[in-house]
């Protein structure tokens, strides 16, 4: 299976990333597309000796001898038939999934997210980001459960310097805001990216690790836990933080650095009203890069302010996106990271994962013989129904109101990690789930009818 390595440089195509089109409707599966069958081989193969050429039947041949179980053949076929429609989903569709069943899958997800990256907008694209995110989990959880089975060896080997680790962040206060301890570390593992000095070990990597140790019910990771995670994930060092969100007053966010003998570096302070947790998380990746050796640069710096989204809306339903994505639970994660897309149309890490969430149901549990199906997903631009779109509006709002009022009323707050003076900052109310509707209603109305 090593040669299926080659057949995917042919997909690398340097084609510019078209746009996503706003595609209609809900998450669909079009007709035109039909299952394929293994006892459909003998005809196409009498076919194709009088059509050597036709990437469309030389790519069904492929789906048809995966189907079969034939994964050699069918990758080797698939990669001609890409070859000549270099814009259709089934050939990195059945390659990939090929390399998957061989647990290549760095190959796989490399296939996979290099078609998404040149053709955005084909049909079947968001097969394909599903198809990405669904063995970005399966190698995590490989990866993390030989990590295990290896833990001492491993602890005799010195991690590179250069690989960090983010755990979530703790979060203290309102449970209202519990799924920004992911949201937070996603942000803080993007924006430390950036910077090519580092390595980051992803998010998935270190939430299958943390499964694998029954750590994820843990409200905090103690520094000697948090190195040992750090030996596993193969890190030098870990990023362990703190977000202190209280009904009233001040926010505050706060990171140390856990080397690899658990000692603990830190804590990176800041300080500031809700309104400003986006722009806080900056400053705290600056303090951290810092604590890490590592001066940035005015490009990098700038590169870092404009990473993500500005909207503490969007964020939040991105947060909740992630914490429902990490749970499996698709359809959940596709509904709020299609409220974040609606409240930062320009949130495009929102945006993505809204169209690999979207089609991951329906790729997660399609069979073999569908993947010719599959191949043509589409699904519908992120768009809210009438009653998410005014719990949403109305959640917005009241951060808006109630952060402007603490504003009116304090003075505003003061970050890097000064006192401040204490503020009065209402809750804003969580994106309404599908078994949580009628308490985010009474939530939010409750706020609204507490300001003056």
């Amino acid at each position: 299976m090593a040669s299926l390595a080659k057949h995917r440089l042919s997909l690398f195509l340097l084609r510019p990333r078209y746009p996503m089109l706003a595609l209609l409707g809900a998450a669909c599966l079009p007709g035109g597309a039909s299952e394929v069958s293994p006892q459909e081989i003998p005809d196409i193969e009498a076919r194709l000796e009088s059509q050597p050429n036709n990437g469309k039947l030389l790519l069904r041949y492929g789906a048809a001898l995966f189907a079969a179980g034939r994964c050699d053949s069918a990758a080797t076929v698939a990669s001609r038939g890409a070859d000549l429609r270099p814009t259709d989903a089934l050939g990195p569709l059945v390659i990939g999934q090929c390399l998957e069943q061989a647990g290549e899958y760095d190959e796989a997800i490399a296939l996979y997210a290099s078609f998404a990256e040149a053709h955005g907008d084909a049909r079947g694209t968001p097969a394909v980001r599903a198809r990405e995110m669904l063995a970005r989990r399966e190698r995590s959880t490989s990866r993390a459960r030989e990590a295990l089975a290896r833990e001492q060896e491993l602890t005799t080997q010195p991690a590179d310097a250069n690989t960090i680790a983010v755990l979530p962040l703790t979060v203290l206060g309102d449970s209202t805001y519990a799924p920004l301890g992911r949201g937070l570390a996603q942000m803080i593992i993007s924006d430390l990216s950036l910077l090519q000095r580092f390595r980051l070990v992803e998010r998935l990597q270190i939430g299958a690790l943390l499964q694998e140790l029954r750590l994820t019910e843990m409200g905090s990771v103690d520094p000697a836990t948090a190195a040992r995670v750090g030996r596993l994930a193969r890190a030098s060092r870990m990023v362990q933080g703190l977000a202190v969100i209280p009904p009233r007053g001040d926010v505050r966010l706060e990171a140390s650095v856990v080397q690899a003998n658990g000692e603990v570096t830190g804590p990176e302070l800041t300080t500031g009203r809700l309104r400003d947790l986006l722009r806080m998380e900056k400053e705290l990746v600056v303090g951290i890069s810092l604590r890490l050796g590592y001066r940035l640069s005015l490009a990098e710096r700038q590169a870092i302010l404009e990473n993500g989204t500005e909207s503490l809306t969007a964020f939040l339903s991105y947060s909740r996106g992630l914490l429902a994505e990490d749970l499996g639970d698709y359809a959940t994660a596709a509904v709020h990271f299609s409220n974040a897309v609606q409240a930062d149309p320009g949130f495009e890490l929102a945006r993505t994962q809204y169209e690999a969430a979207a089609a991951a149901a329906t790729v997660e549990g399609a069979s073999a013989s569908q993947v010719t199906t599959v191949s043509q997903t589409t699904v519908a631009e992120p768009v809210l129904g009438p009653a998410n779109a005014v719990l949403s509006a109305m959640a917005s709002v009241v951060v808006d109101i109630a952060a402007t009022q603490a504003e009116q009323n304090t003075g505003g707050g003061q970050t890097g990690g000064q006192s401040s003076t204490t503020t009065n900052i209402a809750s804003p109310s969580p994106t309404p789930t599908a078994t949580g509707t009628t308490a985010t209603v009474s939530g939010i109305v409750r706020i609204i009818f507490k300001l003056p």
